[in-house]
């Protein structure tokens, strides 16, 4: 669930420099979206989203995010269980027929120092909408195999409550943790 954001994190992101405008892609080979929640209050059970996109504006001489937006595709959760994510697709769950999406998008970027600050946002799963905070930490802007990159992560928490989430189901722990580790390259 956390991994959905982005989230809530981003298939075809597009990173803009404010300054130097460039336009960056998602390296789907080194980003995931996931999430875990406590099972039965013994276990935790992991799981992550295959299908995501968004937009980022991020200035890389200031490391500031101007903005950020993210979608996953709730038909892609993905918890190593295929009888599991067919049920999470429910009614009692996500209600996917009706909100095929999860959705991000920033109201607020705060910085702490070159690496480190919150990511203030709007979330919505399954028609709820509410304010989340990610801690955000960007590993840095670089060049490798003659592409410039940037990477970072973004962690946070939100309560299923919080979103009137899989109410009736009291085998999962009300907290679900969002683990988004993302690298984009410029076009």
């Amino acid at each position: 669930m956390k991994k959905i954001f982005f989230s809530l994190a981003l298939a075809s992101c597009v990173f803009v420099a404010s300054a130097n405008a460039k336009a960056y892609e998602v390296d789907k080979t080194h980003t995931n979206i996931g999430f875990k929640i406590r099972h039965l209050g013994i276990s935790t059970v992991n799981g992550d989203f295959k299908e995501y996109g968004g937009s980022i504006d991020f200035d890389p001489k200031s490391f500031v995010f101007n903005s950020f937006e993210g979608y996953t595709k709730v038909s892609s959760i993905n918890t190593e269980n295929k009888s599991r994510d067919s049920h999470l697709q429910e009614d009692d769950f996500f209600k996917a027929k009706k909100y095929p999406e999860l959705t991000f998008k920033m109201k607020k970027y705060q910085k702490k120092n070159n690496k480190k600050g919150t990511m203030i946002g709007d979330l919505s799963i399954a028609g709820v909408t509410k304010e989340v905070k990610f801690d955000t930490e960007i590993g840095g802007v670089t060049e490798y195999k003659g592409k410039e990159k940037i990477g970072f992560s973004l962690r946070g928490s939100i309560k299923r409550s919080d979103f009137n989430f899989a109410s009736g189901a009291n085998t999962l722990g009300d907290e679900v943790e969002i683990i988004i580790d993302m690298e984009a390259d410029a076009k």
